[in-house]
């Protein structure tokens, strides 16, 4: 090669070549750096494109496992498990005194466990007595010339069948007698001044008008008119105000002009014209003039709300029953008994704002807009669960998740509320000067480790068992009172959650991703350590909020079915409806029954609110309790009880 090199003689040229290599020189180096550039950022390409196909991954795998895996986010360590290394997950050894048997009661358990038995329920054949019997008696047939007579009686075999025969209608046919009192009477009538007055309004009749005066006179006076001449308006009724079942008016159960006089009172007084007719009041009904009664009102509210059937799909099930109403008249149900559950629903409202502590979760919801933007936008539910010193669920509904919602619902509230880390509430006791503090849900943040426990198999497994350990400390709490559940969270839930935070600043968990999915997680629960702590402060906090997400469940349920609210009066009408029915399921009643009586006390104008509580009115009614849903619940939570048990002596 150096033989075909041409080294020119003369000096200046040698210089010219010399600057010309020096140049291609710096260009080739120049070259090199953008190509090693260039290589560098295929290669940070190349991890964000693996990382994001990883985290798309985990999305495709959560989204399948929600339509078609299992629900449940139990999670447990085999015997003797070990992971398999494939050079992608962190070597560090697990601390295995973190997901080990720590006490004695657990290794008592373990006795427990292995002998449990479930009890045998008793085989019960016989339906409820209370069903109505129709008797079918089938007379075998008889040989040729043999007579029934001829036969001698052994006995009888008995067979019950449950049938079902659709809900039937009927009508309700009240008539309204009208009574011209006799001369003397009449004469009577005007000269006492026998007059009702059932409100501010005059009530129209077909011999005059009514005029107003003072009630307790009314009932006074009528009562001594019927006394003394014998002239009954039977079970009398005003058509605002009209008590169903009321006695009537007599000598004996009048009422005395010394006896204070309320609506319901009122309404039982004769309805007597300056002309002497005398006849009763109109009965009451959900919508004035309305031709149906508070049980199509209730079946409607039931149907919609409990069981989730939009209106439209209403219409078939009434029309099977021989009623073919139009959307707009069962609309109008739901409107006016809204209407009717607001000051109730207001009272919930105002039971739970009165305690210390509030549990809160939202869920969404699609809100048509017409006219605006794409048409719709969405809106939010909010459920805030009493605990028991107010047990009671309400919701309320906004056209946004901003903290305007949930700041104007808090305003007077001063306490404690327990949800996940919303951007409204972590900050909320700066916001409210104190007035209010955030408990964090450690079921959110364990529910995080949990979907993303495949990018980092030994972390995760490690955090998991430590969260498990808080939870066995709660599933001995719950049983205890407040004061007896801070203590043993004080005692054994501390150490445990230093145990927790070690983890959390390990150099295994400090060396994950920020921006992966268990990254996110793991700074998740940095970022709100001190609201995840909260709850070991103070024994009337819970662990998690749990229970607020399952009572949410019921807006979830609802909106496969009807998919969307149609404006915020209707989203404000649907909140004040499902605290009524949420706080009645809550108490294990029988809903229906329950929303049959409220609504038409309410409608009666009834200003006994309290007797109308969930937890009042199941005091008040134990036949309609549903008995077997309390001990389901029961039955359940023995069985998490002991399968948590079994988990522990198993470590």
């Amino acid at each position: 090669m150096l033989e075909t090199l041409h080294i020119p003689d003369d000096l200046e040229t040698c210089q010219r070549l010399l600057r010309e290599l020096a140049e291609a020189h710096s260009q080739l180096e120049r070259v090199y750096r953008e190509l090693l550039e260039t290589c560098a950022n295929i290669q940070d390409s190349q991890q964000n494109l693996e990382q994001e196909r990883d985290e798309l991954q985990l999305t495709i795998k959560r989204l399948m496992n929600q339509l078609y895996g299992r629900r449940s986010e139990r999670w447990k360590e085999g015997e003797g498990q070990k992971h398999l290394d494939f050079g992608d997950v962190d070597t560090t050894v697990v601390d295995m005194s973190i997901v080990s048997a720590a006490d004695e009661e657990e290794v008592a358990t373990k006795h427990v466990v292995r002998g449990r038995q479930y009890p045998k329920r008793p085989r019960n054949e016989q339906l409820p007595e209370h069903l109505e019997r129709r008797v079918e008696r089938m007379e075998p047939t008889l040989p040729p010339g043999v007579k029934v007579e001829d036969c001698e009686w052994i006995g009888m075999d008995v067979v019950e069948v449950l049938e079902f025969s659709r809900a039937k209608m009927w009508v309700r046919r009240i008539e309204y007698p009208k009574y011209k009192l006799p001369a003397v009477v009449e004469a009577t009538v005007v000269h006492a001044g026998v007059q009702v007055q059932v409100g501010e309004e005059a009530i129209e009749q077909d011999a005059g008008v009514v005029r107003h005066a003072s009630a307790e006179h009314a009932l006074r006076s009528g009562q001594e008119v019927q006394a003394e001449h014998g002239v009954c308006a039977a079970h009398v009724r005003n058509v605002e105000h009209g008590m169903s079942g009321q006695p009537e008016l007599s000598k004996e159960q009048g009422v005395s002009a010394k006896t204070p006089v309320n609506a319901e009172t009122v309404a039982s007084a004769p309805a007597v014209s300056p002309h002497g007719i005398l006849q009763a009041p109109r009965e009451v009904t959900l919508i004035p003039g309305g031709r149906f009664g508070f049980g199509v009102a209730t079946e409607v509210l039931f149907s919609k709300f409990v069981l989730h059937v939009p209106l439209y799909r209403q219409q078939d099930m009434w029309a099977q029953s021989g009623w073919s109403p139009s959307r707009s008249t069962l609309g109008q149900i739901v409107t006016v008994s809204a209407g009717l559950f607001r000051p109730l629903a207001e009272l919930m409202r105002q039971r739970i704002l009165a305690t210390m502590v509030l549990g809160t979760d939202d869920t969404p919801v699609t809100l048509l807009t017409p006219g605006v933007g794409e048409g719709s936008r969405e809106a939010r539910f909010w459920l805030y669960r009493g605990r028991n010193a107010a047990p009671y669920n309400v919701f309320a509904f906004t056209d946004s998740r901003a903290r305007e919602g949930p700041d104007r619902f808090l305003e007077t509230f001063q306490g404690i509320i327990t949800g996940d880390c919303y951007s409204g509430y972590v900050n909320i006791e700066k916001v409210t000067r104190g007035r209010i503090r955030f408990s964090a849900c450690l079921a959110h943040a364990r529910r995080k480790i949990f979907e993303a426990r495949e990018q980092q198999p030994a972390l995760s497994s490690q955090i998991l068992a430590v969260m498990g350990e808080l939870y066995d400390v709660e599933d001995r709490a719950r049983a205890l009172d407040d004061a007896g559940r801070l203590a043993l969270r004080q005692n054994e839930s501390v150490p445990v959650m230093v145990r927790l935070r070690a983890v959390l600043d390990s150099e295994a968990a400090r060396n994950v991703l920020p921006k992966s999915r268990f990254g996110e997680a793991l700074g998740y629960l940095r970022n709100h350590w001190e609201a995840f702590q909260l709850y070991l402060q103070d024994g009337r906090l819970p662990i998690d909020n749990n229970d607020v997400e399952r009572d949410l469940r019921r807006i979830a349920l609802g909106r496969k079915n009807w998919l969307f609210r149609g404006s915020e009066d209707a989203g404000d009408r649907t909140a004040t409806i499902l605290t009524v029915v949420g706080s009645a399921h809550r108490h294990d009643l029988d809903v229906w029954a329950y929303l049959r009586d409220v609504l038409e006390r309410l409608a009666r104008g009834t200003t006994d609110l309290e007797a109308l509580l969930p937890d009042v009115w199941k005091a008040a009614h134990p036949e309609h309790v549903r008995t077997f849903r309390e001990q389901e619940k029961q039955e359940r939570a023995d069985a998490r009880r002991y399968r948590r048990a079994r988990r522990r002596q198993q470590r």
